[in-house]
């Protein structure tokens, strides 16, 4: 699943263990979203992992339980 923006109802629709791939529009966007991922787990009591592609403009979420 590819989607153009890293949203906060995205991330808690995902189900633990799920991964979605963001195909975003740049570097800055990329950093943006991992904020928000980030930023997010401790509302939600989970983790999220984050992958950065720079080269391909994609960010790859997981989430999984913690905290």
């Amino acid at each position: 699943m590819e989607k153009k923006r890293v949203t906060t109802a995205a991330l808690r629709k995902m189900e633990m263990g799920q991964s979605i791939t963001f195909e975003l529009p740049d570097a800055l966007a990329i950093d943006c979203g991992k904020t928000i991922a980030y930023r997010l787990q401790h509302a939600l009591k989970c983790r999220f992992s984050a992958v950065s592609d720079f080269a391909n403009n994609r960010l790859t979420i997981t989430k999984t339980p913690g905290l």
